[in-house]
């Protein structure tokens, strides 16, 4: 009875490591820019294993004082694993800095978003001018957030 008590309990051991282990679906990758300054395309790879869950995918900016728009018109490229290709235009409206200390601002790209395909998904994110005062840029896809 002991040795089966102590079996059930490493087999639940190793189970809940299997689950801990499993990646959550949640990624994000930040790119740094030239001498902060946005001016040419980034690339980033999301390897998707799940065809069926929602995700949530927003762009990271990082910014500092040097940054004086009031907006950044940016072209968004994505490619799926079977070979869609989807471009379109999106303006980011980052706040100015009132302490002057770098920030780091979160803006939705899509909500609730299903990729449909297992494999590498391709974004590229193209500002249409150069933008001075961000120093990088990046791409989160997490789980989708709960709002009332």
């Amino acid at each position: 009875m002991a040795k089966c008590i102590v079996n059930s309990a490493w087999m639940l051991i190793v189970a809940l490591a299997a689950v801990s282990c499993r990646g959550t679906g949640q990624s994000v990758e930040m790119h740094d820019t030239e001498q902060s300054t946005w001016s040419r395309s980034e690339e980033f790879v999301y390897i998707n294993e799940d065809s069926v869950s929602q995700r949530d995918i927003a762009l990271v900016v990082r910014y500092g004082s040097g940054y004086v728009a009031d907006s950044v018109a940016l072209t968004i490229l994505s490619i799926s694993p079977d070979s869609m290709v989807v471009e379109e235009p999106f303006t980011l409206h980052i706040p100015h800095l009132g302490d002057m200390r770098p920030a780091e601002q979160r803006f939705t790209y899509r909500r609730r978003v299903v990729l449909g395909h297992k494999g590498e998904y391709l974004f590229r994110l193209s500002p249409t001018v150069p933008v001075e005062g961000i120093s990088s840029v990046g791409i989160a896809i997490t789980e989708p957030q709960i709002t009332e």
